[in-house]
């Protein structure tokens, strides 16, 4: 404990600064004096925390238990509640099955995104042009309402956001471009009538009416951009240039042969026209040579860089309104630089000629209004930062937590949203699925669907908006529905949309100079992913929508605005806090290793950053991030394997997990130490936590012992009349690396569920203390026993492959726990009866074991809180938090 040490006095002046050891607090306490336990308390303990009071419990329990060894039976003299040698004829046995109630913690409650709307009625993949949606009548999610946070001056007047590919960022930037812009492909009142059926109208009238149609837009679209010369830069941006720009070009060659006053909606002054004019023929006469075609050299590209601010000039002198500038994937040219051209200077010199290009549009530029660049990797540390300083960067953890500013304008912009998903299910159901009219169960066919979606697909976070589903893959999940006839038709696994769409050109040739460092980091990941994704099947908002028999809008709501519930499964915290700092606090010297991405292996933490930036990593909580679904990370253990096959290394991630956790070798002083480092963390956990809670957490923690070859079953899940839970080998598992798994585990849980006063004076007397300690030990040894009593016979059919059971008893209190493990090992004669033998565990030294009660006295306080103390009571491993 990090608490002092108090001296514990008497009432009598002469006795004043006597310290008593622990039985002599419990004669005190219980001697007649006049002094309350509470008091007591307070003088012994003053100043400790409830934890710390914990701690001081938990010596207790130890000492209870060594000096009563009574409690545990004996090995040499077996019962009916723990048996010795078993006999067991395995043709006798039958499994048996029972269900549980199921109980959902109490998730909080987070910012919602506004209600979006459904426009059009056909489902078409492919296209993200505004006017093709409404001229196609395409099925459009509108996000219009993002657009007042877009234009938000607060966020910075060039605004730069990173996500993955995938997430309809083109698709926003059209729609945002049709809105604002005075010019566009569709007539006026035409995109009026089709916006003023968005959010944006709806919730922001003001903003609707001040800003439609009102300025100049310029869009350019970098992605076709893939230089691997400097000399080919000038030509692809001459063609870019020339296609943002044709539709003002094409206008102001019709207005300066025209007398016309009136242009685009607005009356002009005969002077100012007059002026406007001038400008503009000189305009036209510099782009002239950019629009004709003609051969075109570095020597020109200062000219080129001139053409989009004189355009943005023009635009000013003409309408009185500064230009809304839209750069689509600007950071495709800096990647595929650094993808294709190997030569250090040749590629320094095309990421110059694109950062002097957007700098020229976007930094003091007196005609420029706003300036929205959306890409998919961070460039600033790689050609861009130093030139265009004065752009606000926004990643999808900016405005999540501590380590950026404290919103992000693209939050509600990017991605789907459950709402989305649900307006979607519900109008391709009601409205356009062919066998609609044969079905009878049409409302629980819309709950499989959204609960699948939510299960395969979501994942991702931008800011505060937590509950991102891919839109791409939602899409093509909805429409691949056209061809089933029925709601038990569909399958809801295997899919891998977003992979499909093919990985960013830099993950497909990336090779790593310490292949063990990229092990240790993917194998966190791929852990702390699988404990998660099976703690959240049994808990939280995915089993909430699972366990309604009809899902209404409400319901919706209320889920939405449910975190998924994220319990810290740190078994290496400080690979985590690595990971995350890797990914959220990029270093200069990170920055570097990039740019020999073309020719050298790369170090694994950039590697990271890069998975962290393609959306193979996503953020979760303040310095958390993992994989955001079993899609993305089946295809980062893809990854993983193919690099380490390059250097001839293990391709099993969890390779060094199996190892800490001790599972596979069984050691499960190993797992224990873990499992503690685990629950140390869980903050949440509180004296009213139910059991079913533990057993879900226990066998999540649990769970990446299957990509090892083991099943894992539980029972507050599966209602399969078995223990709490049960881990044991999966002959079936041929691709397991541990094939010499021979080991059964078989847990029992409890809680502490003693009468501890909810005084909270009363509760940190030291009788009250003395009692809770005996308390969770005998709880411990009940749960032992029920598994004899109940499903031995059952498990030691299911373990005959085995040559180990270790049977264990588990009581929690908190976030803290007693564990009571007895093992057997079994031998088989020669009519192939198996016996299982109690096998002792030898009473030698196993980490730190706890010392004798007349050892302790003065020396209560341990130097590790957290720590795990292990002793023996009559052949049984006992191991305890304290």
């Amino acid at each position: 404990m990090h608490g002092r040490k108090r001296a514990l006095t008497s009432g009598s002046s002469d006795e004043a600064g006597k310290k008593l050891r622990p039985q002599e607090i419990r004669q005190h306490s219980t001697s007649g004096n006049t002094q309350s336990d509470s008091e007591l308390w307070n003088e012994v303990y003053a100043g400790e925390t409830s934890s710390q009071f914990d701690s001081r419990l938990l010596e207790e329990l130890v000492i209870y238990s060594q000096r009563h060894p009574e409690d545990v039976p004996t090995v040499e003299q077996p019962d009916a509640d723990m048996p010795g040698d078993l006999v067991v004829d395995h043709g006798a046995l039958r499994d048996s099955q029972r269900t549980p109630e199921q109980t959902r913690p109490v998730s909080s409650n987070l910012h919602l995104s506004p209600r979006s709307k459904i426009c059009g009625s056909n489902i078409t993949l492919g296209i993200s042009n505004f006017t093709s949606f409404v001229k196609d009548d395409a099925t459009l999610v509108d996000k219009s309402a993002a657009i007042v946070d877009i234009m938000d001056a607060n966020f910075g007047r060039v605004i730069a956001g990173m996500y993955p590919r995938r997430m309809g960022k083109t698709t926003f930037l059209q729609t945002l471009a049709s809105f604002l812009s005075i010019i566009d492909d569709m007539p006026r009142d035409q995109r009026k009538q089709h916006f003023t059926k968005c959010s944006i109208y709806e919730f922001h009238r003001d903003f609707f009416e001040a800003n439609f149609a009102k300025y100049p837009v310029i869009l350019l679209d970098f992605k076709a951009q893939c230089p691997v010369s400097f000399n080919q830069v000038p030509r692809y941006l001459r063609e870019e240039v020339v296609h943002a720009t044709f539709k003002y070009i094409e206008l102001f060659e019709e207005l300066v042969d025209s007398n016309d006053f009136a242009f685009c909606g607005v009356q002009f002054s005969e002077a100012k026209l007059r002026k406007a004019r001038r400008y503009i023929l000189s305009f036209l006469n510099r782009i002239k040579p950019f629009s004709s075609g003609a051969k075109i050299t570095t020597k020109d590209l200062p000219d080129l860089c001139a053409v989009v601010p004189d355009l943005m000039k023009a635009l000013q002198m003409l309408f009185d309104k500064e230009t809304v500038l839209i750069v689509d994937e600007y950071d495709a040219p800096y990647m595929k630089a650094l993808c294709h051209v190997k030569d250090n200077d040749e590629r320094s010199l095309i990421q110059e000629m694109y950062s002097m290009f957007l700098c020229k549009c976007l930094k003091n530029n007196q005609y420029l209004y706003k300036g929205v660049l959306v890409g998919v990797f961070d460039m600033r540390g790689v050609g861009l930062g130093s030139g265009l300083n004065n752009v606000e960067s926004y990643l999808a953890h900016t405005g999540l937590f501590s380590v950026g500013k404290s919103s992000n304008p693209f939050q509600h912009a990017f991605g789907f949203d459950i709402h989305d998903v649900w307006g979607l299910i519900n109008d391709y159901i009601d409205n356009r699925w062919p066998y609609r009219g044969n079905s009878v169960d049409n409302d629980l066919f819309k709950r499989d669907l959204l609960v699948n979606c939510v299960k395969n697909f979501d994942g991702y976070r931008i800011g505060q908006v937590h509950h991102i589903l891919n839109p791409y893959a939602i899409l093509r999940f909805i429409n691949e529905l056209h061809q089933v006839r029925s709601r038990d038709a569909v399958c809801y696994s295997g899919y891998s949309f977003w992979v499909d769409t093919g990985s960013t050109r830099v993950l497909e040739q990336v090779q790593t100079r310490s292949v063990d460092v990229l092990r240790r980091y993917c194998g966190y990941l791929s852990a702390s992913f699988l404990q998660q994704n099976e703690y959240q099947s049994h808990v939280g908002p995915v089993a909430d929508l699972e366990e309604s028999q009809h899902i209404s809008d409400v319901a919706v709501v209320i889920v939405s605005s449910q975190e998924q519930p994220r319990f810290p499964f740190n078994y290496d915290a400080d690979t985590g806090n690595e990971i995350a700092n890797i990914c959220m606090k990029r270093s200069s010297e990170s920055f570097y290793d990039l740019h020999t991405l073309s020719r050298d292996p790369l170090r694994a933490d950039t590697i990271i950053w890069l998975l962290y930036q393609a959306g193979y990593i996503v953020p979760f909580a303040d310095g958390q991030v993992g994989i955001p679904n079993e899609e993305v990370h089946g295809a980062l253990m893809q990854l993983f394997e193919r690099i380490a096959l390059q250097h001839n290394a293990s391709t099993d991630a969890l390779e060094s997990l199996h190892k800490q956790m001790g599972i596979c070798e069984g050691n499960l002083e190993k797992f224990a130490t873990s499992f503690n480092a685990c629950m140390v963390l869980q903050d949440g956990l509180t004296e009213d936590t139910i059991e079913k809670t533990y057993q879900h957490l226990l066998s999540a923690y649990l769970f990446p012992a299957t990509r090892a070859g083991f099943a894992i079953e539980c029972e507050a899940s599966s209602g399969s009349g078995h223990a709490d839970i049960s881990l044991y080998p999966e002959p079936r598992n041929i691709l397991s690396p541990h094939h010499s798994i021979t080991a059964y585990y078989i847990f029992e849980l409890k809680r502490y569920s003693g009468a501890q006063s909810r005084n909270n004076r009363d509760r940190f007397s030291t009788s009250n203390r003395c009692g809770v300690a005996a308390h969770v030990f005998n709880q411990t040894i009940e749960a032992q026993t029920q598994i004899y009593e109940r499903y031995y016979p059952t498990v030691v059919e299911r373990a005959r492959s085995c040559k180990m059971l270790f049977v264990i008893g588990v009581t929690f209190w908190c976030n803290r726990f007693c564990m009571v493990i007895t093992r057997r090992e079994a031998t088989k004669n020669a009519d192939g009866i198996i016996t299982w033998r109690l096998k002792n565990y030898s009473n030698v030294k196993i980490g730190s074991t706890m010392p004798e009660y007349n050892e302790i006295g003065d020396n209560i306080e341990t130097s590790d809180p957290d720590g795990l103390r292990t002793h023996f009571v009559q052949g049984s491993l006992v191991m305890l938090t304290v």
